[in-house]
């Protein structure tokens, strides 16, 4: 009977604390007393609290339903729906189950439906949610704890409780590494109504939601290696098998070593590798301080030749060559003439005269228009910027301001290479993913400062189209096609191609400006 009790005190105040949140909690065995009974288990009813009367005759059935397993579920489900109909009824519900299922929790949490949770939580009580999340947690059940966090989502606006905002922060720490997004959307939720004097929690749930956007990029298989491995740090793991190899290779590709979260990993990882990592992060650093040198260099070059409107090249004229005749052949050339012109009017008399009746040969002759000499002029074409050039220098300078995080990729990409940089820019990395609105502001930056590589700058307008397919995107386009700007070509190609890659997308308007812009004269100015 002792030992009974102090099972039942234990187990009681676990589900006020939560343990099973926490790393202690996540290393229970499955060999706990009560585990290996299941549902076939059969506890003395005793010391129920009290019910409501319209619940009891309902409380009746599910107590004996207790000693058939067939039965439970059922008399269960008539029980949860009966009793959380009623935000009055849910504390009563709760603390009745809590201490029917004493020792049966896991069956308890195996048969829970999580509207009768929020019911329980929106009602002002947490008994059964903490005991049925901490169960969920221990087994690794992270579809239960992911359409947990789903509710809270959604109704968090009406359930600010300290209570509710621990049960939060707890489900971050746990959904962090195999769920990063809910646990990023419930850490926004809580940390608003965190308490100042309890930031412990708030704390711990930040670092492993740091940890899980590290690996947030890696596959399925290697989060839930980490999310495993990562708990249980005291545990000696292996690191032989294929699959571990593969979550080290993907991680040396996305972790720091000056990240908060990567303390974690190197509890775990060997201690060789984690060597090596430090190593080539400083040959890195080395690579990085070179690279902007050399954007520095380029940039100061770029800056020496400002953007100019491109003219025509002046027109040469070209002059015929003046041909100077010598005296001699000049005059035996008019002697030819003359004698020949004697030799035929003696041969031919009658041929020169005319009658009176022959009308006289009219020969108007065109009047020749002899153009007039004039001397070569130089024309030069003004220098003078084109408005939207000033404008694009004026909305990069804006946009640096903005996220100056941003111009460390901007510079290695500057005088990069496609391939160095293809997973950067389609959004496939852990540190600039699509869904992340710095994303966008990169490629918006690199149309207003094109880089140097013509593929970069070809692929650039191709990756905004396929994001987005709406006038902010023809407005852009716009104003950067103009003749001078380097990257207008590449627009234009880019124009051209979703017009018709995306036609559904784009309404018949914003089509005829995309046919617009590709059809847009940029050889004159």
């Amino acid at each position: 009977m002792a030992a009974q009790a102090s099972d039942s005190s234990m187990a009681s105040a676990s589900s006020q604390e939560l343990p099973l949140f926490t790393e202690a909690g996540l290393e229970l065995s499955a060999n706990q007393p009560g585990a290996q009974e299941g549902m076939t288990a059969q506890v003395p009813v005793r010391n129920l609290p009290e019910l409501p009367p319209e619940l009891k005759q309902v409380a009746k059935s599910l107590e004996k339903a207790m000693h058939d397993p067939g039965s439970l579920p059922g008399a269960f489900s008539n029980f949860c729906g009966a009793a959380y109909v009623k935000p009055d009824w849910a504390g009563y519900a709760s603390e009745y189950l809590a201490a029917l299922f004493d020792e049966q929790e896991d069956t308890l949490a195996e048969m829970t439906r999580i509207p009768d949770l929020i019911i329980e939580l929106g009602s002002g009580h947490y008994t059964l949610t903490f005991m049925v999340a901490s169960r969920w947690a221990a087994k690794a059940d992270l579809a239960r704890l992911t359409r947990l966090a789903e509710a809270l989502i959604a109704t968090q606006s009406k359930m600010r409780s300290p209570e509710v905002v621990d049960l939060m922060l707890a489900l971050t720490t746990s959904l962090a590494i195999s769920r990063y997004s809910r646990a990023e959307q419930l850490l926004s939720a809580a940390e608003p109504y965190v308490p100042g004097d309890d930031k412990d929690a708030l704390l711990e749930a930040q670092l492993w939601l740091d940890a899980g956007c590290i690996v947030r990029g890696c596959t399925q298989e290697a989060r839930e290696l980490w999310d495993q491995r990562l708990r249980r740090p005291r545990v000696a793991w292996t690191w032989e098998g294929r699959e571990e190899c593969a979550a080290l290779a993907q991680l040396s590709d996305c972790l720091d070593t000056g990240y908060t979260a990567a303390t974690l990993f190197k509890a775990v990882v060997p201690a060789g590798w984690w060597d090596l990592l430090v190593v080539r992060e400083k040959e890195r650093a080395v690579h990085e301080n070179a690279l902007a040198a050399a954007k520095a260099y380029a940039k100061e070059q770029r800056e020496q030749r400002p953007e100019e409107v491109p003219h025509e090249q002046p027109r040469q004229i070209v002059r015929q060559p003046i041909i100077i005749w010598r005296g001699i052949p000049f005059f035996v050339g008019g002697l030819v003439g003359a004698w020949a012109l004697l030799l035929g009017i003696w041969i031919s008399p009658f041929d020169l005269e005319r009658t009176p009746t022959q009308p006289v040969a009219q020969t108007v002759s065109p009047s020749a228009t002899v153009p007039a000499a004039s001397s070569a002029k130089t024309v030069q074409a003004s220098s003078t910027v084109h408005p939207h050039a000033a404008w694009r220098k004026e909305q990069t300078a804006s946009l640096a301001a903005e996220v100056p995080e941003l111009r460390a990729w901007v510079e290695k990409i500057e005088i990069g290479e496609w391939p160095a940089y293809e997973s950067l820019l389609k959004g496939q990395t852990p540190q600039l993913p699509q869904e992340d609105a710095r994303y966008q502001k990169l490629l918006l930056w690199l149309h207003l400062d094109p880089p140097s590589n013509a593929e970069i700058r070809r692929q650039v307008p191709l990756l905004l189209a396929e994001l987005r397919q709406d006038s902010t995107v023809i407005e852009l386009w716009e104003k950067l096609v103009y003749p001078g700007s380097l990257n207008a070509g590449d627009i234009q190609a880019a124009a051209l191609r979703t017009q018709h890659d995306k036609k559904d997308a784009w309404s018949a308007t914003q089509r005829f400006q995309l046919a617009s812009i590709a059809k847009r004269n940029i050889a004159s100015p």
